[in-house]
């Protein structure tokens, strides 16, 4: 019996999907962020009741928009997606945890639906995989 991770055309099929879902997702969380006064005062209040200076707000956008724009074409895309976890994991751990919901088992289970502990496991992959055959990242470096 075939294994569909033997399978290297649906593995990287995955990846492409994955890359192009996570990268979109940051690529345009960013550009809002930058782009609409709602968004950017969002992310400006976020940070600072996380404790984090507001000025930020603009650096971590443009990271975000940047690394998501490099996920979707595969171009540096462990970097982007290590980028990218670290966003994730501190707004995790500033936002996410602090404001979670519920008591044991429940609050778990509300954490683990949380879209940073999502992404987060999606960016692993990606990091722990690379980019796969079909992206720019393969076709330079072969």
């Amino acid at each position: 019996m075939i294994w569909l991770t033997q399978i290297p055309a649906l593995t990287d099929l995955v990846l492409l999907l994955l890359r192009l879902v996570v990268g979109l997702m940051f690529a345009l969380s960013g550009y809002f962020k930058l782009t609409k006064p709602d968004r950017t005062h969002s992310m400006q209040q976020t940070l600072t009741s996380a404790g984090v200076p507001a000025a930020l707000a603009r650096p971590l956008s443009v990271i975000e928009m940047l690394a998501g724009a490099s996920l979707l074409v595969g171009l540096l895309s462990v970097p982007s997606a290590l980028a990218l976890l670290g966003i994730s994991v501190v707004a995790f751990a500033t936002v996410t945890l602090p404001n979670a919901k519920g008591h044991g088992i429940h609050k778990l289970e509300n954490l683990l639906y949380a879209p940073e502990t999502l992404l987060s496991a999606a960016l692993l992959v990606l990091i722990a995989t690379g980019a796969g055959d079909w992206s720019l990242d393969r076709l330079i470096v072969g």
